[in-house]
């Protein structure tokens, strides 16, 4: 199946997913990395809470100025029509 990567970009939803996606993937690295003793940074609880709450804040800004929502997409699947265009409609 091919991806329209394009289109994905376009999509505000999928775009908020992959960044929290990333979040949590660079607290694994960094858990991670310390636990393998290749670096002395270590994720305080201060700072992991200070972390979620800036990006909590900053999606729920976008969520209620409404930037943040996609309703052609139906559950977790693209429609057939939304396989198929170039740019969201």
């Amino acid at each position: 199946m091919k991806i329209n990567w394009k289109v994905r970009f376009k999509n505000k939803m999928w775009v908020t997913g992959l960044i929290a996606q990333l979040f949590l993937l660079t607290e694994l690295l960094l858990i991670g990395a310390h636990a393998a003793s290749l670096t002395n940074f270590h994720l305080t609880e201060e700072m992991k809470d200070w972390i979620f709450a800036f990006v909590n804040v900053v999606f729920g800004l976008l969520a209620t100025m409404g930037i943040i929502q996609d309703p052609t997409t139906n559950n977790f699947a693209d429609s057939q029509r939304a396989m198929k265009y170039i740019e969201p409609k």
